[in-house]
């Protein structure tokens, strides 16, 4: 007997599809994902809607530009904006002649020492550039850095050809921070490409010159102009150098004039407006390079083995070496060596010698009743708590991304994303706006604050490794009969602890050493390691310092050290 559109077995069928769809949601699983949704929202969303608010919308609920118009007018506010820009083409000049030299001369020729290249310039990317502040003060200030004081007994100079504390010294600094971002990016780029294409151009007579600039440059485009973008916005939203030099040396940049926007009393709006380009130039830079690198194809890995192209330099390569010499001394060697012994140093200034060589500084800061012993405590709980929830929400967020299929998961991804494009101190500003009414004066504010901008590292690394991750697992614990919660808990977590672990001890560690949020948001009980480290600068107590500075750079050795462990271990571990 045939049964008709309104018959029984069609309204079974239309009634089981809802119900098997409300059994699949699973109550557990729902209520974590929503909840996690909501923080996403709360912890990226509504402060960067609050700085928009606030730069462009009036009293009267109006789109207006007037609080942009006032708050550039004020005294400072022109030279502050050109000094940024001044900055940021500098600094991104002086990367790339450093970097991609580098790189090449890593990736492609037989120099001698280019173990010795990656490992400085691994220690001068977790060298935050405030403590390389205090390293070149030591060796470059114009009355009494050593390099100056030799310079001047050795060559019999009338004046000190090094000074640090002016604004070229603060192009000089950050220079030296952030050319690690185009070295690893180039040199692993480098790496990657078919050495077949390199090989062509010689064969058909290209020399070594012609074929780096119309081969090799062009594939690794992508690499620099991702490099470029970043050096560009870790320049202009740097904070550290330029507040310690810049008191110093009496001048001013957009985040410096932010700080002081936010100082008693403090004015929420203009630091807003004066925040707001610095975010609208991290939009453009993203867009550029999001469709300047789709527009061509720069594939070239095509799983045929390829021997590498090394170039030997002949009696060039000494000249080579010489080169990475130079810039390891200049970048990690020299300033590692002088925070050490400035640390131990009885005081700044004076001669290298058994007598002045003392612990006491370190005793001062370990003292539990000195400021430091305070901001040490809560610096590592910081980190703590900001790893742990970013390794958790990454792990959620990663997990519904990869495994669930709905319309809103890119919303998801821009949103944790498009907080690490934001500048940290901007970031700040708008945490501050949101949440200083409920949690003034406490960590938590400053722990929302590292979780919302430190959230896209772990849940990048988390992503990646769920990625490679089949389903099969999932569906054969489902099948046997667990549930959402137990699935991840014993089956996804598991596979994905050396990703997650990664994740956590990346965070940790850039935590630990984070500046330019924790200045605007930390009161006297709630300082951290990098604002009294400013503290002791902005005092003359440059001893003081320099030894809370070598905890600093001691810890974030180690983390890298152990990021290097758990990158290394086998798959096979992780069952």
């Amino acid at each position: 007997m045939r049964i008709g559109p309104g018959g029984t077995a069609a309204r079974t069928a239309g009634t089981s599809i809802p119900r098997a769809f409300l059994t699949n949601l699973q109550p557990v699983r729902v209520i974590v994902i929503s909840l996690s949704i909501l923080i996403l929202l709360a912890l990226i969303a509504y402060p960067l809607l609050l700085l928009m608010g606030h730069s462009f919308i009036g009293p009267d609920g109006n789109l207006t530009f007037e609080t942009i118009t006032k708050a550039f007018s004020r005294r400072g506010m022109t030279q502050a904006t050109i000094n940024s820009g001044i900055l940021v083409v500098t600094v991104t000049a002086g990367a790339c002649a450093i970097g991609i030299p580098l790189a090449w001369i890593v990736a492609r020729t037989d120099t001698p020492g280019k173990l010795l290249v990656t490992l400085s310039a691994g220690v001068a990317f977790v060298i935050p550039t405030f403590v390389s502040v205090i390293s070149w003060i030591f060796l470059a200030a114009p009355n009494s850095g050593y390099l100056n004081a030799l310079a001047l007994e050795w060559f019999g100079l009338t004046t000190a050809p090094f000074n640090i504390m002016s604004f070229t010294g603060l192009i000089f600094i950050e220079t030296i921070g952030v050319y690690p971002l185009v070295f690893f990016a180039v040199v692993t780029a480098l790496n990657n490409v078919d050495a077949s294409n390199e090989q062509a151009a010689r064969i058909l007579g290209a020399g070594r010159a012609r074929t780096a600039l119309t081969i090799t440059l062009p594939l690794v485009r992508p690499a620099i102009l991702t490099s470029v973008i970043l050096v560009m916005l870790d320049a202009l939203s740097s904070f550290g150098a330029p507040a310690a030099i810049g008191t110093m040396a009496n001048f001013s940049v957009l985040t410096t004039k932010i700080y002081d926007l936010l100082t008693f009393p403090p004015r929420f709006n203009y630091a807003a407006a004066v925040a707001m380009p610095i975010m609208i130039f991290t939009l453009i830079s993203l867009l550029i390079q999001k469709y300047a690198i789709r527009a061509e194809n720069f594939r070239t890995l095509t799983g045929k083995a390829t021997p590498d192209q090394i170039i030997r330099l002949g009696r060039w390569r000494w000249l080579s070496a010489g080169f990475c010499l130079v810039v390891a001394a200049i970048t990690a060697i020299l300033p590692i060596g002088a925070l050490i012994l400035l640390s131990v140093l009885r005081s700044f200034g004076s001669d290298i010698t058994a007598d002045n060589l003392v612990s006491q500084h370190y005793a001062l800061i370990l003292n539990e009743n000195f400021v430091a012993r305070g901001a040490i405590g809560n610096s590592l709980l910081l980190a703590a708590a900001t790893a742990t929830v970013c390794a958790f929400l990454g792990l959620i967020f990663a997990w519904v991304v990869e495994r669930i299929d709905f319309i809103g998961k890119g919303a998801i991804t821009f949103l944790i994303m498009i907080a690490y494009g934001f500048p940290s101190i901007a970031y700040a500003v708008g945490i501050m706006m949101g949440y200083v009414d409920w949690f003034y004066g406490t960590l938590t504010l400053i722990l929302i604050a590292y979780a919302g901008k430190l959230l896209p590292i772990a849940f990048v690394l988390v992503r990646n490794g769920i990625q490679q991750l089949s389903v099969d697992l999932e569906e054969a614990a489902r099948i046997s009969g667990a549930g959402w919660l137990r699935g991840i808990a014993d089956i996804t977590f598991p596979l994905m602890r050396g990703a997650i672990g990664i994740g956590w001890v990346l965070v940790f560690s850039l935590s630990l050493r984070e500046l330019s949020m924790s200045a605007i948001l930390s009161q006297a009980d709630t300082q951290v390691m990098p604002t009294v480290v400013i503290q002791f600068i902005e005092d003359g107590a440059i001893e003081l310092a320099a030894a809370l500075s070598v905890i600093i750079v001691s810890i974030s050795i180690a983390i890298l050290v152990l990021v290097k462990r758990f990158s290394r271990k086998p798959a096979s571990a992780l069952d």
